[in-house]
């Protein structure tokens, strides 16, 4: 007797669980990988970023990672640029928002270090960590810092003060603000709330 026709398997048929994985990866874009590595490099730095273990967080397959990226070399280069973009932006958005009064700009960027939900110290801090090990992070930490920096000097500028006087102002400024994080001061939010107006005053030089 002849063996029964049978209909040829499809991949699906093969395995579903395969086939469901890869639709699962194709709608994972890489803006959600990104996100879910720089989550675990704020949590536990550079030896926090495990392929493996994101790629389980996410309940996806490894294939949906290297659909994105060519190497986790390139997921890390990702984090820097996104940190690069996204935790300085909200300092150049607060003063780009605050119309054309200087001492509003300068209190509306203190808000945003004193808020810390657009900005992340600990963002900052990871990547400064990371700069201790790469010189290409290094070089990209001190661009940033400059970048903040003028950002700063640009509103002691329009306060009127003249050089050197706005330059050291605004570095007396950022410096401060990352010797805060660096020395991991301990306050409530209320008690730095408090503090603030004190701090401007003194910063902009209106202290008696």
């Amino acid at each position: 007797m002849s063996r029964p026709k049978t209909k040829p398997k499809t991949a699906a048929a093969i395995s579903p669980k395969r086939s469901a994985g890869r639709v699962s990866n194709a709608r994972l874009g890489r803006a959600e990988w990104i996100a879910a590595a720089r989550a675990a490099f704020i949590e536990g730095g550079l030896a926090g970023v495990r392929v493996d273990i994101i790629r389980r967080q996410l309940g996806v397959t490894t294939g949906s990672f290297y659909w994105h990226f060519k190497d986790r070399e390139a997921l890390l280069a990702e984090i820097l640029a996104d940190w690069e973009e996204t935790n300085s932006r909200p300092l150049f958005d607060a003063v780009a928002g605050a119309g054309d009064d200087p001492e509003r700009q300068f209190a509306d960027v203190c808000m945003v270090w004193l808020e810390e939900s657009a900005f992340s110290p600990a963002y900052d801090w990871a990547i400064r960590d990371w700069a201790r090990t790469s010189p290409k992070v290094e070089e990209a930490v001190r661009r940033v810092d400059e970048r903040r920096i003028e950002l700063l000097h640009g509103i002691f500028r329009r306060l009127g003060n003249g050089e050197p006087e706005a330059l050291v102002r605004a570095r007396i400024t950022y410096f401060h603000q990352v010797g805060y994080y660096a020395l991991r001061i301990s306050e409530s939010p209320e008690t730095r709330r408090d503090l603030l107006p004190t701090y401007i005053d003194l910063l902009l030089g209106r202290g008696s």
